[in-house]
């Protein structure tokens, strides 16, 4: 793969230690060296390569000293938001909701826009573009690519939309190719659960170790973060929560099964009954719950936020009764900080990983 610089294993480990001190200067306050090699449990001299390498790169800056007693003042650091951009596209099959957001991951320019629901891929492909273009233009520091998220089934590793029926015109479509030539810029394409996942856990590093992200949008699915890495799976499928059985011969759904938890809570959204809605939600979290032993839950998406209430009790009760048991089983469920945001700036974050951690995520002019 041309464009994107190969990675050697020490390229790979230093790319981690420069994004396990990233993430902790992205916690707040500015921190000092020997904060850095506490937290990370490096040696002071470890600190010094990595601390040279990001400030070669203008990501990190002194940020004032610190005098704690007698002898010389601490100097603190702190990353440069400015430094480096990303642009993140939530793509629907209604709409797209753009956003360019920089290293912090803090949003600088939003942008929506409601498309066809068959539109064509070249006309498809052409307005991902426009957006991208428009929000290209907006900020300062290096624009390090776009990144897509959009309802699954996404094949990560080759940028395909692999889709659910012959029908689908969007079948087959190497939008991250396509989008590529158009731009000129690297592009990454995921599941928008999984791009959701990484936009909470830029939000909120090193506190989503062991969690789930559950995304309501058109459809429903989840994504896993287990020891601190996102689940991808053999086929980039993990996580489909959405197409397991919760009712025997139930509802039909686009998958070919009967009862799939999506099918089955969009069938109750439709009858108006958001109780047996929350109620499949709930079942499904406490499956997962079970199946992978997470401690969060953080449920997103815009159909979640319009029934957030129904939906965090009936979850909450669930779990009460189904882990009841075991006492010691602590589950924290929460609404994403990032509101109807959060799938187009967890793409955008994806791109900004690959700036010190996940090159091979990403393909560049030339691939």
């Amino acid at each position: 793969m041309t464009g994107v610089r190969p990675t050697t294993p020490l390229d790979r480990v230093a790319g981690a230690h420069d994004a396990a001190v990233l993430a902790v200067a992205r916690r707040g306050d500015p921190v000092s060296r020997a904060e850095l090699a506490d937290a990370l449990q490096v040696t002071p001299q470890a600190i010094s390569k990595i601390m040279g390498r990001l400030m070669g790169r203008g990501l990190i800056a002194e940020a004032g000293t610190l005098a704690a007693g007698p002898g010389k003042p601490t100097t603190l650091y702190r990353i440069v938001p400015s430094s480096r951009r990303a642009i993140g596209l939530h793509l629907t099959r209604s709409r797209v909701h753009g956003v360019v957001v920089d290293l912090s991951g803090e949003i600088l320019e939003r942008r929506e826009l409601e498309i066809g629901r068959l539109q064509p891929v070249p006309e498809l492909i052409e307005t991902l573009a426009t957006e991208a273009r428009a929000l290209a233009e907006v900020g300062p520091g290096v624009l390090l690519g776009a990144g897509v998220g959009m309802p699954g089934p996404v094949d990560w590793s080759e940028g395909v939309y692999r889709g659910t029926s012959d029908p689908d015109p969007w079948r087959g479509a190497e939008i991250r190719r396509l989008l590529l030539e158009e731009l000129g810029l690297p592009v990454l394409l995921d599941h928008d659960s999984r791009a959701a996942l990484v936009g909470e856990t830029w939000s909120q590093p090193g506190l989503l170790h062991d969690a789930a992200l559950v995304l309501v949008e058109d459809g429903l699915g989840a994504s896993l973060c287990l020891d601190g890495s996102i689940v991808r799976g053999a086929h980039s499928h993990a996580g489909e929560a959405g197409h397991t059985v919760v009712r025997m011969g139930g509802t039909p759904c686009t998958c070919g099964r009967r009862g799939c938890a999506q099918a089955e809570y969009q069938a109750a959204l439709a009858a108006g009954d958001d109780d047996l809605a929350a109620q499949v939600l709930a079942t499904i979290v406490v499956d997962i719950v079970r199946l992978v032993d997470v401690d969060r839950v953080v449920l997103g998406g815009r159909t979640v936020y319009a029934h957030h209430e129904s939906s965090m009790n009936a979850i909450r009760a669930a779990l009460a009764e189904g882990l009841h048991a075991e006492p010691w089983v602590h589950v924290e469920v929460m609404l994403s900080t990032r509101g109807t945001d959060l799938i187009a700036v967890g793409a955008a974050c994806e791109v900004l990983e690959h700036e010190y951690g996940n090159p091979q995520a990403l393909v560049g002019p030339g691939s």
